[in-house]
């Protein structure tokens, strides 16, 4: 084996407990948006009426349920072994979940703009007429609103157990699932508020609100493909809310620099869902070393994290600059 450069071949470790009980409990949460946010949507249809914010709302609720089927899809299939066929394993399946979530919400991002802009232009007044509720007469909007109020528990609700799940997986495309559910109140607001416009005779609020509504979901949209497409890449890593760079390269590259015959080290990784894999490039005291030295030092940074997956070890000469690796 040549002592200048030291290859491991991939070793894909299962998940330590803590992180299967949190991708079974991940599972389940997506499984109860699927069961809550079709509830809301149908309560949506139910009353929306004429109301544009209201059908707005409504295909936003709808297409709250892409990202966890698309999760449940992704995890589905990466949870099969390597073959002969997917020689690298499936990890990367929750990076396509991210993509295609992505790219819907844009799409259906820009309709929804064009359809609130369309019906602010052409100056369309919305109808919301009464219903008969026993021997009452009641306005619609009543409904609408009412229905808009209670539509934003759930997912309150949900958000706040997917952010706890996607921290303990380092998963993005769950935390921006929770993002997503985290703005439906937002959603709602804006809803009740177009709502209410019509009841006070202010037809354009009823379009505003759709607006309002619409350009979330776009933005939403727009993030997250823009996010994936960059890990697709295999962009530097960053932590799950995309705040910073993910502070394990640099434990990495502490934990190796730290072994007596090493004397420097960069690092340079990727994500692959919520592994990271890549090069250690690393420069001996004394100029070489042996093979059983970087298997150490390829074992060391393994050992770092449990997202550690797989690490090709080489020695550091005159390189070129990384191209931003962790020094």
């Amino acid at each position: 084996m040549n002592a200048e450069r030291f290859v491991k071949l991939r070793d894909r470790r299962a998940l330590p407990d803590e992180q299967q009980r949190a991708l079974a409990g991940a599972r389940r949460i997506c499984w109860w948006s699927l069961f809550w946010m079709a509830l809301v949507s149908a309560a949506i249809f139910a009353v929306m009426g004429g109301s544009q914010a209201m059908k707005t709302a409504f295909v936003e609720n709808l297409m709250s349920l892409l990202p966890p089927t698309a999760f449940l899809v992704a995890s589905r299939f990466q949870a099969k072994p390597i073959d002969h066929e997917y020689v690298n394993g499936r990890t990367r399946a929750f990076d396509i979940n991210f993509l295609i979530s992505g790219a819907a919400l844009s799409g259906v991002g820009l309709v929804l703009v064009w359809n609130g802009l369309h019906t602010l232009l052409t100056a369309t007044h919305p109808v919301v007429g009464t219903m008969r509720i026993g021997d009452a007469i009641v306005w619609q909007g009543w409904l609408m609103m009412g229905v808009l109020a209670l539509s934003g528990i759930p997912p309150a609700i949900l958000s706040r157990r997917k952010l706890q799940l996607a921290e303990a997986l380092s998963l993005k495309p769950l935390h921006a699932d929770a993002d997503t559910n985290k703005a439906d109140w937002m959603t709602s607001l804006a809803g009740m508020a177009g709502v209410a416009g019509i009841g006070a005779g202010w037809w354009w609020a009823d379009a505003a609100a759709a607006l309002f509504i619409s350009g979330s979901v776009l933005h939403a949209g727009i993030g997250d493909l823009r996010d994936a497409v960059r890990d697709m890449h295999d962009a530097r890593p960053q932590q799950i809310d995309r705040s910073g760079q993910d502070p394990l390269v640099g434990r990495v590259r502490d934990a190796v620099c730290a072994i007596d015959w090493v004397d420097d080290c960069r690092v340079r990784f990727h994500e692959e869902g919520y592994l990271l894999s890549g090069a250690l490039f690393v420069r001996p005291r004394d100029g070489a070393a042996t093979p059983r030295q970087l298997r150490h030092a390829h074992d060391v940074a393994r050992a770092v994290h449990w997202r550690i997956d797989e690490v090709i070890v080489t020695l550091l000469g005159e390189e070129p600059d990384d191209g931003g690796g962790e020094r």
